[in-house]
């Protein structure tokens, strides 16, 4: 079954007065991977062959760049299937693992002051690069955390490593003292996310560098022109502020309060179009 290993040490250490650091390491991995192998087919039942990304400037260097590295099975054996589904190691070894630090920082300070902060650094990086040699059906840019890799002979990406990224947060709150006003505050900054550029190729493009249309008679094929964290989205940060007052009612307290969500009021796009159309809309929210 699918499994995972986690290791994690933390530190931690008053570096002032009332004001301790934590900081952790994380180090998680992933095991017992599967793989479906088409037996019906061999690796020379395939033909490798690249595409040129369009010349577009929303494209790293401005396109025009070659993606190589796909896969397409010969029109003889399009049909042919015999899936066979078995643990990964025995075609090769894949892995996913996760490391990161973690780094807060908290201060409980006289007149009321509290402030805390810290960031999450990490990567997540993923390899079936064997198992692609041995099974160019099955290969694609990940494994799955469910214990399978998904199929996309088409993506060339088996080596997933986008880079370290960090996500930063901090909160504070202070007490007037005698007015009994407070006021408090939440940041967060999370990184972008990778941008794709899913483009459907049509199968004249394709021929070029294949040496013949698609097997299948398929128009077009799905090429992703980005490498996974070449390009990321805009950062996502938020601010909040909240102004209270409390109201001392006998024995019991009652907090009226204003809250600010967004106080910045940033409109920053999360959520954008990974189909790609030279020219087109792409990237648009």
């Amino acid at each position: 079954r699918p499994s995972d290993w986690q290791i994690g040490v933390t530190a931690q250490h008053e570096i002032l007065p009332r004001i301790p650091m934590e900081v952790s390491y994380l180090r998680r991995w992933l095991q017992n991977f599967t793989v479906t192998d088409n037996r019906a087919v061999t690796p020379s039942d395939f033909t490798m062959f690249s595409v040129t990304a369009p010349n577009d400037p929303r494209l790293p260097g401005g396109g025009g760049y070659v993606v190589s590295g796909l896969y397409n099975v010969n029109p003889d054996k399009f049909s042919a299937v015999d899936n066979y589904r078995t643990y990964a190691p025995a075609y090769g070894d894949v892995s996913q693992t996760y490391n990161g630090v973690d780094v807060n920082v908290s201060a409980r300070l006289r007149g009321g002051l509290q402030v805390q902060g810290g960031t999450s650094t990490g990567q997540q990086v993923i390899d079936s690069c064997e198992v692609r040699d041995k099974l160019p059906e099955q290969v694609s840019g990940g494994a799955s955390s469910q214990g399978g890799i998904p199929y996309n002979p088409a993506n060339p990406y088996c080596h997933v490593a986008p880079g370290f990224t960090t996500r930063a947060t901090a909160a504070g709150s202070y007490l007037v003292p005698r007015v009994d006003v407070q006021f408090g505050f939440a940041f967060t900054s999370s990184p972008g996310v990778p941008l794709q550029a899913n483009w459907q190729v049509p199968s004249a493009i394709a021929a070029l560098s294949l040496g013949r249309p698609l097997s299948g008679n398929a128009p077009n094929v799905q090429v992703n022109l980005l490498e996974p964290g070449q390009m990321r989205s805009s950062r996502v940060n938020i601010l909040d502020f909240r102004a209270g007052k409390l109201l001392r009612l006998g024995e019991q307290r009652l907090n009226v309060s204003v809250d600010l969500y967004n106080m910045l009021n940033l409109d920053t796009v999360i959520n954008q179009n990974f189909n790609y159309v030279p020219n087109g809309a792409w990237l648009v929210p």
